[in-house]
């Protein structure tokens, strides 16, 4: 059975993106099957807001990923809905990919695999590792592009609004709700972090997070250590 009537809303959180947000309408629209673009501003202090162009839905709400992506969310119309970082790229048959997917009525919600935009081993390293990760345990992150079926996104009522590990917890929830699928993408996304803050830094400073949220640190406590960089 086949889901190419299933409509796609994309939802971009954003703050201060002015130099991304124009360039990932501009792919967006370039696409196929994508139904809507939701923009959802945190109070962007950049000229991110005049780079609107039409056809985008804008949603103003409070700074934090997961209240956007929930504002976002509930603001949409179509059947599913996927959370697009401002610095990645869908593959051309992206939305084609999922609604593959979707095809098996089991299917909840799943995210990419992913490569990074800056070549290099250090970064076809750390692609690697992360698709792994996502492909053994199901625990996606946001660069890897979550996409979910509306209707379970919202009996699982939606991310956590916690300040950090939002899209782990929300990736775990939705296991429970039925299968979810790591598809082959892959999604392009930046290397700006590594870049900016040095990639063996970074690099531990992720994992660190990581190993210390499954001790049982709060996200509010890890968020301290974590700057957003977006």
């Amino acid at each position: 059975m086949k889901n190419n009537n299933l409509n796609i809303s994309v939802i971009i959180p954003t703050y201060n993106e002015a130099g991304t947000i124009k360039s990932t309408i501009e792919h967006l629209k370039s696409l196929n099957d994508i139904h809507e673009i939701i923009i959802v501003d945190g109070g962007s202090t950049d000229s991110t807001l005049s780079l609107m162009s039409e056809g985008v839905k804008l949603i103003a709400a409070q700074k934090g990923r997961a209240v956007q992506m929930n504002a976002g969310a509930f603001a949409a119309s179509g059947e599913i809905l996927l959370f697009l970082h401002s610095d990645t790229r869908l593959p051309s048959d992206g939305p084609q990919q999922i609604k593959a997917a979707f095809s098996n009525q089991n299917v909840v919600g799943g995210a990419f695999k992913l490569k990074f935009d800056h070549p290099g081993l250090f970064f076809y390293l750390t692609a690697l590792g992360s698709n792994l990760r996502a492909g053994l345990t199901g625990f996606y992150f946001g660069d890897q592009t979550i996409f979910a079926r509306r209707k379970d996104f919202l009996q699982i009522e939606g991310y956590p609004e916690v300040e950090l590990m939002e899209d782990w917890i929300f990736s775990r929830k939705l296991r429970l709700m039925g299968k979810t699928v790591l598809l082959k993408g892959p999604v392009l996304t930046s290397a700006r972090r590594w870049l900016t803050y040095g990639k063996w830094r970074t690099t531990w400073l992720m994992h660190k997070i990581k190993f210390l949220y499954l001790l049982g640190v709060s996200p509010a406590d890890l968020k301290r250590m974590y700057s957003d960089r977006r």
